[in-house]
């Protein structure tokens, strides 16, 4: 999971200069830089990747495939983290979305 650093590349906007008045060109964001939609795309697909690992060791653990439950329990932890930081993200976007939308113009 990739971790985004907060960035000096935002600058305050005073309060009479709007930012509907700016025509500011999308390219002056650096390529290095993720957006987060990638970001969310990138905790969803390890949600997923440790999903099927977790699912796969449970086929394992029920045929008796396996013989160290300490991997199972590390894989089923990764799941768990996952998905919890996942929820976490999502409910701060969501939270972040409803509080712009609240901000009267």
């Amino acid at each position: 999971m990739f971790i985004v650093p907060i960035s000096s590349s935002i600058s305050p906007v005073s309060p009479v200069e709007s930012l509907f008045d700016k025509e500011e060109d999308v390219s002056s964001v650096s390529e290095d830089t993720p957006q987060f939609s990638d970001v969310f795309k990138e905790i969803f697909n390890d949600v997923q990747e440790t999903q099927a690992q977790s699912q796969e060791d449970s086929i394992k653990l029920i045929q008796g495939d396996i013989d160290d439950l300490h991997t199972i329990y590390n894989n089923m932890t990764k799941a768990s983290v996952a998905v919890e930081t996942f929820v976490a993200v999502k409910n701060a976007a969501v939270d972040a979305y409803n509080q712009v939308l609240q901000i009267s113009m």
